[in-house]
């Protein structure tokens, strides 16, 4: 997996919900590697199956970066971090097994 953090999500008024931006050569190791993508934010993440990188749109607009001056574009994904499954309710149901 190759794994990205990124600094802030923002809102999508197209598709109406929040999105991070990825780096394009972060992007382009990915697909080259045909490893899935995983991105960090503010102790979340998501993953990305390689198999559903290949379909995305790169930005036109040419960034350069102040601390190295490496140039890239950006790749935008909906921001849909992993949820930790919730077993409240088979706790439930075995402490009334238990009781009853």
């Amino acid at each position: 997996m190759i794994k990205v953090e990124v600094k802030k999500i923002w809102w999508n008024h197209k598709v109406e919900k929040p999105v991070v931006s990825v780096r394009n050569y972060d992007y382009k190791k990915a697909l080259r590697k045909k490893d899935s993508l995983g991105i960090t934010f503010d102790k979340k993440f998501m993953i990305i199956p390689a198999k559903e990188l290949v379909a995305r749109r790169i930005l036109s607009t040419e960034c350069v970066s102040m601390f190295d001056g490496k140039k890239y574009r950006l790749i935008d994904f909906v921001w849909n971090p992993h949820k930790p499954e919730d077993n409240r309710q088979g706790q439930l149901f075995n402490r009334e097994a238990d009781n009853g």
